[in-house]
């Protein structure tokens, strides 16, 4: 009882401090300073352990080279940053935005269009680029079920936060998966955009395609892609990545040509997912998801 009691009070005292304390803080300093604090406060093996050691295990059959200390060290900094910036995009306007994000490639015209992105990196920044932009946005999202928004009631209220904290920097809102096509089809034909991420495990419903990562292959869902072939609308994928050493945002951005498949719209998405995991593995927020992403490697049993 008494261990129950203290793992209990040692979940809360993470969250407040991973979720609120922390990354609070730094968002009201100058972010120089703020980048810096979140740099020491990383170095703490205590925060985040329960999604970074399992994070770590997953990753590590693929990058056996990489040092386990380093590797959580960065895995925890994003996590702080990614938290930070629920209170950073609600505190800052354009001129930080120009100042610290690097944008690399160019959006499509405002209009209907597909965006696709990563569990990579820190992406809340998107929603105020978008509407400056001209775009009306929605993203997909599935819905949260029992402990998905964590283990405690810190971690649900910040869930919750966080989803009223991208409608006030401007998104539309979330359209949840599972029989959502025939809304994802309406929002693109008003000329709105829907933001989605597909890299998760595919649920056993959902049609799925194996695509090349890393080293071996993977299952994604399909259906947001193939929404927008058929639609037609554009179609352009984008990572916000993360400088470990200074803070700023590293914004790629890649449309897609007109008239992509589906198939090779999803190709092009692991390709990209596939060089922003080389160049920073612990930005994957969803490691642990990873074994049951990848396909088992098929054995010859003669």
């Amino acid at each position: 009882m008494n261990q129950s009691i203290h793992g209990r009070i040692d979940r809360f005292t993470t969250d407040a401090l991973g979720l609120y304390l922390l990354p609070a803080l730094a968002a009201l300093l100058p972010w120089s300073l703020g980048f810096a604090w979140l740099r020491r406060c990383a170095r703490s093996e205590r925060l985040y352990r329960e999604a970074a050691d399992p994070a770590w295990v997953a990753a590590r059959v693929h990058f056996p080279g990489s040092d386990e200390k380093s590797w959580k060290y960065r895995f925890r900094l994003l996590r702080l940053v990614d938290h930070a910036d629920v209170y950073l995009t609600l505190l800052r306007g354009r001129r930080w935005r120009a100042r610290n994000i690097l944008v690399r490639g160019a959006w499509p015209d405002p209009g209907a269009c597909v965006l696709l992105t990563y569990h990579w990196g820190t992406g809340n920044w998107i929603w105020p680029l978008l509407r400056e932009r001209g775009f009306d946005a929605f993203f997909l999202a599935r819905r949260a079920q029992g402990r998905s928004l964590g283990l405690t009631r810190l971690s649900h209220w910040f869930g919750r936060f966080r989803g009223w904290a991208l409608r006030r920097i401007g998104s539309n809102g979330a359209l949840f998966t599972g029989g959502s096509s025939g809304d994802v089809t309406a929002a693109l034909r008003a000329g709105h955009c829907v933001v989605g991420m597909l890299d998760l495990p595919a649920q056993p419903q959902q049609s799925a395609a194996q695509l090349a990562l890393l080293d071996g292959q993977v299952r994604f869902p399909v259906g947001l892609a193939r929404l927008g072939a058929e639609a037609p609308a554009q179609i352009a994928l984008f990572s916000f990545g993360l400088d470990f050493q200074t803070g700023r945002r590293d914004l790629c951005i890649e449309s897609m040509p007109q008239n992509l498949t589906a198939a090779q719209v999803m190709e092009r998405y692991a390709a990209h997912l596939d060089e922003r995991l080389r160049a920073a593995p612990e930005a994957w927020q969803i490691w642990r998801e990873a074994p049951s992403m990848f396909v088992p490697i098929q054995t010859d049993s003669n």
